[in-house]
């Protein structure tokens, strides 16, 4: 197992180790988010008949060659046809059809011609204009063809996507199942809120916040608080083997005599990766293999223990998931003030953004708790291994964590 090795080593090494689970077929009122796990062709044509892009009449385009409103063409009106009818008419020159939008094109048309231009009696038309051959016709198949390819393997199926595989001629279709996991959280000190809370205790926020990312993304769990006893944690461990797909623990993670995750997985078998990472906060992070599923043991503070969650144990659950290239978003901005860095490691700083004129304004969050200071972050400044520190001025890329965060657009070379 290695150990204290860099963050770019670890993240590395930690997306080698996982890959997209099982497929399962789910129904298209499922699919929101989820990952295709096949390539998808269609089944049907769409529009599967020739249709009107307009309310007016089909005609055959020759015979308003000439029309114009001082010279209107008149046309027998011979039937209308709406969205969704069978057509069995079939016009010759001379003869009209009216039709709506999505009305299929009768037999012999080949133009419709919208209605403005048009003046309607009973069973005759004027027409006021031209109409060439095509015009406000929409061919069967122009948007999908049978057996074209309309989303591949791996695209994540958001509302527009799904609504395109219906129309494609689906009902459902192969996709990743997400992993299970298992969070666990250990220590004698831990107390599940809603409880009373005793001197010298403290709620189990870590649990809860890795259980709302979780959920955020998909993501189904399980979590259980235990004590810091071998037997306990053993037994919340094994006995959630054959439902996990992946195991999360909070706490335990530094060795002395009272963090026994280490001691308690390896006693099971557990082929550790690497322990400890060179990462602020975060370093005491560890990851395995537990009965080939990925096993991460998480730091107990709370910066280290988000931070170590979501740098490295939610892009691996996302690879699970089928999101291959999971990562948060990236966004420029300028630095408000000089930040340390720390040449050893790779920092991550709480940031706040704010919208300057033309520019996006990035700030350490100085607030007055580190835990009001991970509620109310915004973005994640990271300085790489080896950098000291940022100045103050420079444009710089942030990690975009508030998925509320407006998206603000600027030109970050303009000055205010």
């Amino acid at each position: 197992m290695k150990t204290f090795i860099s963050f770019d080593e670890a993240l590395d090494l930690t997306l080698a180790h996982v890959s997209p689970g099982e497929a399962e077929i789910l129904p298209l009122d499922q699919l929101t988010g989820k990952i295709l796990a096949e390539d998808i062709a269609a089944k049907v044509d769409s529009p599967s008949v020739t249709t009107s892009r307009k309310d007016g009449y089909a005609i055959v385009s020759s015979d308003l060659s000439e029309a114009t409103s001082e010279k209107p063409a008149e046309l027998v009106l011979v039937g209308q046809l709406s969205a969704g009818d069978v057509s069995d008419f079939h016009i010759i020159g001379g003869q009209a059809v009216r039709v709506t939008t999505g009305a299929p094109l009768p037999k012999g048309a080949d133009a419709v011609l919208s209605e403005e231009f048009c003046e309607q009696s009973e069973d005759t038309i004027l027409a006021y204009n031209t109409a060439e051959k095509g015009r406000n016709i929409l061919e069967r198949g122009t948007d999908i063809r049978p057996q074209e390819t309309v989303a591949g393997k791996g695209e994540k199926l958001l509302p527009a996507l799904i609504g395109l595989l219906a129309s494609a001629g689906l009902d459902r279709t192969a996709v990743y199942k997400a992993p299970k996991v298992a969070v666990i959280a250990s220590g004698d000190e831990v107390v599940a809120p809603g409880k009373p809370l005793p001197d010298g205790k403290l709620y189990a926020s870590n649990m809860i916040e890795i259980c709302s990312w979780l959920d955020f993304y998909g993501l189904s769990y399980f979590a259980v608080l235990v004590g810091d006893s071998k037997q306990e944690i053993q037994y919340a461990i094994t006995s959630r083997l054959a439902d996990a797909d992946a195991f999360i623990t909070s706490g335990g993670a530094w060795g002395s005599e009272r963090d026994l995750i280490l001691d308690v997985v390896e006693d099971l078998s557990w082929q550790g990766v690497y322990r400890r990472v060179r990462m602020g906060p975060g370093k005491p992070v560890g990851f395995g293999l537990l009965e080939k599923k990925p096993f991460f043991i998480l730091p107990g503070g709370p910066p280290s223990n988000e931070m170590a969650f979501l740098q490295l144990a939610l892009p691996a659950l996302m690879k699970m998931k089928g999101e291959t290239s999971f990562s948060f978003p990236v966004v420029r901005a300028q630095l408000s003030e000089t930040v340390a860095g720390h040449k050893d490691w790779t920092q991550f700083i709480h940031a706040r953004l704010e919208k300057g004129k033309n520019k996006l304004i990035v700030k350490p969050a100085k607030l007055k708790s580190r835990l009001i200071s991970m509620a109310r972050k915004d973005a994640l400044i990271i300085i790489p291994e080896g950098w000291e520190e940022w100045n103050a001025g420079e444009i710089i890329e942030i990690q975009l964590l508030n998925p509320e965060f407006p998206p603000f657009r600027f030109d970050i070379n303009k000055a205010d």
